[in-house]
């Protein structure tokens, strides 16, 4: 039998197990509430010793009502045949008998987990297990699993001060417990129709997205036109605008930013990755294969919902229809109402690609159907995907999306990118000299692009880096630099060299020169342009083409117009089949191109400016400015700039005149007065003021340098929007510009400036703007190798943060001739890191590590020479007794979730005291003992039960200093008479809501 129904059937419901496992214990006295230490679990079992009351046939008994439970689940399919159900209870029973001889107490058990503590229990019983089968060892594995959980959970009740001590296990394991009893109404039944249909599902999601389309590949033969998504997916990078910082300072690699996000709003450029992150997320989820950073998505069912598809036909779909309306070929089989079963469950995962696709008129519509979604299955993992202009900021923030910008890829990305690529085309190769001219051509490519900027410029989209890729191996290395021309180059690759190159025969009768299938092409993708489409049925497809080719007789006559879309289907490159009976082309972007130039064809210009309102027809209009002849390129700029001009709206007005500048990159010959109109008319959206206003002129590219004005000129707003502005456009121009903002007086500014690194060369920069800059008050982020190199060139860097896996005794020793004086070490949150001695840095003042719980060896910060060490995410337990060793510490900070954490040992050096934890029952400890002269005591508690009673008596054994106490959920406060009113403050903080507002006030004194 399959494993994955076996181990579903062991889930017997927590009401029928809880009974069952109970019998194995003691009854709690009376006084076991007043135990000043746990209790060995041989003084729990109901065996064993002189006062047994269980005996081995009790035990047999027990162990074969779970596994009667287990297998009556499936009566139709058990797991096991009725003649190993026997066996099975026998070795079940013998395994649980072990409990008693564990040398552990029920503390030590709670901290293992439910899991380790079966390993445990197995191996003190190895045989027992000996004489099962592989299905029956599957059961046993499970049922002992399910068993610990409860055990477990009987442990967390015993007795006062196991719940004192393990209240984070306590509702770890209760919540484990509800969510054990919802499985079984939430997972399919073995056997049922929805198990069957979930596991063909799921093998579909990762046959049809297990692999990309990855351009240029297919010249090397039509194997390798499709890359396997492990091997081609890149780990980008997103950046958030939360808690009002900048947007530089929040980048996180995108696993990591969605780590713990239910709800989230992706932007990003046509290319920049964000389908390939959706379908990379959607074959995680059906291999069940999510890293511990995106943990929580384990188990989740996918469903890819690309808007372009659904906008089809009238009415956004409801769960039932999903697969129907995206063309999936098992819609007709899915069991009725299954797709609402896996939502309300909350195992959904809705993937929604390209809001921006769809029309502006329709985006209201689909943001009504998204609540609406949300209101339903607020459960479900949501993730939408647009660019980055379609929909304004915070378009979902009522029902709590996050959003993030998906980035540039930067230097280490495209190396990354290239290395790839190539390898790719490796794969498919065995002669020894074709490997070496495709190993020669990718290290040319790698020095191209450090050499020439505005090539490296548009290869950190991923699309363009592909294309860029292809076509250096395609022209031996000799590439257009410019956009169109690139494009152009493309084109004449796929539509023409790729066949010849691999002797593909044309079809008897037609006559396919590359002109001739560019104006079918170009014809399809502005019928799809100027209907808003992203796809066509091809039914539609063949007729533009028959309706072209009476005027193309050489190609062929009308009647052969299928025979013609057919060819364009599977040779061209460019069209594929999303599903049966639709056409798309392979990225917008190549839609785009040729949709503007017919539009220029047809001398649609006006319809071009008029349609500059809408941010689909963005590129479109660019793109048209450069396949456009001089007059045309100037009509269509003038009347961009008119529009603008007449329109009562700033941002209608902003925006036409926005289009216009940016358009400019395209035009490669154009009337001087109109640079300079369009050119007058950027200038007056400078300098911007915000962010967002940042990232929209940067799309204008280099025109914007030269009318951006001096430092003096701005205030600081503009002046950081300006620094961000000049880091989105990039190049060596940019950085010259970036270097007059190093000596403005605003910190905030010269930060920005300082978070402009990843946009840059990391060595120019650190040579040209690191260098000047003063950093006495500003943080350097160090995230990439580059950039941990490049810090050693300068002279001082006082207060730096970098990511935990940069931190090497390599990079401490040249850290330390920089007067290092403030260092935060940002681990991520599932990779354990080890840290070097920290002991070479003799300027150490201050020392903060993220994300404690993954450092293996926290006892090296006791060679830290800081006066103030601050440690957040201590893991339960904690083990702080290093710190009594730690030569210069003055100052503390401590944060869990798992409690108070405290030393075990007193640390009499420690004046300075912050403690954020979790309070367990009503009483504090003893923090005098622990910090005998505090002199200042800041502690931020948060009670494990709402409105709990609090204690605070136990603070005024500290016997000076000020203490400051904020209480978050608490009920009742005691103690507060014994506390000395100059002294102490003590703050009431509510709980925060799904909006993140909380109650404060300061609590009064009751006075005698």
């Amino acid at each position: 039998m399959d494993p994955a129904s076996i181990s579903t059937t062991a889930r017997v419901a927590s009401s029928v197990a809880r009974p069952i496992i109970a019998r194995l214990f003691a009854r709690e006295g009376q006084g076991a509430g007043l135990v000043d230490k746990p209790v060995r679990l041989s003084g729990w079992v109901r065996w064993g010793g002189e006062k047994q009351s269980l005996g081995k046939l009790d035990m047999w008994k027990i162990a074969r009502e779970l596994v009667k439970a287990a297998t009556e689940a499936n009566p139709y399919e058990p797991p096991v045949g009725s003649d190993e159900r026997e066996a099975l209870a026998d070795a079940l029973a013998e395994t649980l008998a072990a409990l008693g001889d564990l040398e552990m107490d029920d503390v030590q058990a709670v901290r293992l987990g439910h899991r380790e503590l079966a390993r445990r229990l197995a191996a003190a019983r190895p045989d027992a297990t000996r004489d099962l089968s592989g299905d029956a060892t599957t059961l046993y594995d499970s049922l002992l699993e399910l068993s610990c959980l409860h055990i477990l959970h009987f442990f967390t009740q015993r007795s006062t001060f196991v719940a004192h001590a393990q209240v984070a296990q306590t509702r770890l394991l209760d919540e484990t417990l509800r969510l054990l009893d919802a499985l079984v109404d939430r997972i399919p039944r073995p056997g049922s129709a929805d198990e069957a249909f979930e596991t063909r599902y799921l093998a579909h999601i990762e046959r049809k997205y297990g692999k990309l389309n990855i351009f240029g590949l297919d010249l090397s033969g039509p194997g390798q036109a499709r890359w396997p998504l492990d091997a081609a997916y890149l780990n980008l990078e997103l950046a958030s605008h939360r808690d009002g910082g900048s947007p530089s300072a929040n980048r996180r690699r995108a696993e990591e930013a969605l780590s713990g996000c239910n709800r989230a709003v992706l932007r990003g450029l046509a290319g920049s990755g964000k389908t390939t992150l959706m379908q990379w997320l959607a074959v995680c989820a059906a291999q069940n294969s999510f890293g511990d950073e995106l943990a929580g998505l384990r188990g989740r069912v996918p469903f890819m919902l690309p808007l372009r598809a659904m906008a089809k036909e009238p009415g956004l779909p409801g769960p039932e229809r999903f697969l129907g309306a995206v063309g999936n070929m098992l819609h007709g089989l899915q069991p009725d109402h299954w797709a609402d079963r896996v939502l309300t469950s909350g195992r959904g995962m809705l993937l929604i690609d390209g809001v921006d696709e769809v029309s502006e008129s329709e985006r209201p519509v689909v943001r009504r159907w998204l609540l609406d979604l949300v209101h339903l299955y607020p459960e479900a993992f949501f993730l939408v995907t647009t660019r980055p202009s379609a929909v304004e900021t915070h378009w979902l923030a009522e029902v709590d999306f996050a959003e993030f910008n998906l980035l540039p890829m930067n230097r280490h990305d495209v190396d990354r990118f290239v290395h790839r690529w190539h390898d790719a085309v490796l794969t498919a190769m065995d002669d020894p000299e074709e490997r070496v001219a495709v190993e020669r051509c990718r290290d040319a490519l790698r020095t191209t692009l450090r050499q020439k900027h505005d090539l490296y410029r548009l290869a950190t989209n991923p699309l363009m880096c592909a294309l860029i890729c292809a076509l250096h191996r395609d022209r031996l290395t000799h590439l257009p630099e410019r956009r169109m021309e690139l494009y152009a180059a493309a084109l004449s690759m796929l539509l023409v060299r790729r066949d010849k190159e691999r002797e593909i025969p044309v079809p008897k009768g037609l006559l396919p020169t590359e002109e001739a299938q560019i104006q079918l092409l170009q014809r399809i993708a502005y019928w799809l342009i100027r209907n808003g489409r992203s796809e066509a049925a091809q039914t539609t497809a063949v007729r533009i083409i028959r309706e072209k080719l009476p005027a193309m007789p050489a190609l062929a006559s009308p009647d052969r117009a299928e025979d013609v879309f057919r060819y364009l289907l599977l040779r061209s490159g460019l069209l594929r089949e999303p599903s049966a009976g639709m056409v798309d082309f392979i990225h917008r972007t190549f839609q785009d191109y040729l949709g503007a130039k017919a539009a220029v064809e047809t001398e649609d210009l006006g319809l071009l400016a008029e349609s500059g309102r809408d941010d689909q027809w963005d590129d479109v209009i660019r793109l048209a400015i450069g396949h456009a002849r001089d007059g045309e390129r100037a009509y269509l700029l003038r009347r961009l700039m008119e529009l603008g001009d007449q329109a009562v709206d700033p941002q209608l007005r902003r925006r036409y005149h926005l289009l216009a500048a940016a358009a400019l990159e395209h035009a490669t010959t154009l009337d001087p007065a109109v640079r300079a109109a369009v050119s007058l008319r950027a200038s007056a959206l400078i300098p911007p003021d915000t962010p967002a206003d940042a990232e929209q002129l940067a799309t204008a590219g280099d025109i914007v340098l030269d009318l951006l004005p001096s430092p003096a000129d701005l205030n600081a707003e503009q002046a950081r929007a300006t620094v961000m502005t000049i880091a989105r456009i990039g190049g060596e121009a940019a950085l010259h510009h970036l270097a007059a903002f190093q000596r403005v007086p605003d910190r905030d500014v010269r930060q920005e400036v300082a978070l402009s690194w990843p946009y840059f060369d990391a060595r120019s920069f650190v040579e040209e703007v690191l260098s000047g800059l003063p950093a006495d008050d500003i943080v350097l982020y160090l995230s990439s190798q580059e950039q941990a190199a490049g810090v050693r060139l300068l002279h001082r860097a006082p207060h730096l943060s970098l990511r935990g896996q940069l931190l090497t005794s390599g990079l401490v020793a040249a850290l330390a001739g920089l007067e290092v004086s403030s260092l935060v070490v940002e681990a991520s949150s599932a990779v354990p890191i080890s840290l070097p001695s920290l002991a070479p840095l003799g300027s150490l003042r201050r020392l903060v590590v993220e994300s404690c719980d993954v450092v293996t060896n926290p006892e090296a910060l006791a060679e830290c020479r800081a006066e103030e060490l601050v440690l957040h995410r201590l893991p339960q337990p904690a083990d702080l007794t290093f710190l009594e060793r730690a030569p210069n510490l003055r100052s503390l900070t401590l944060s869990s979730g798992y409690g108070v954490p405290l030393p075990a040992v007193p640390l009499p050096r420690i004046g300075a005291l912050e403690v954020d934890g979790v309070l367990t029952g009503e009483s504090l400890p003893d923090l005098a003992a622990a910090f005998p002269h505090l002199s200042l005591l800041k502690l931020r508690l948060t009670c494990q039960s709402y409105q709990s009673a609090v204690d605070l008596s136990p603070l005024a054994a500290a016997r000076r200093g000020r203490i400051e106490v904020t209480l978050v959920g608490a009920g009742k406060v005691h103690g507060l008479d014994c506390l000395p009113a100059d002294r102490v403050t003590v703050r009431h903080e509510g709980r925060t809501g799904p909006h993140g507002r909380a109650r404060l006030g300061l609590l009064r004194r009751r006075r005698a």
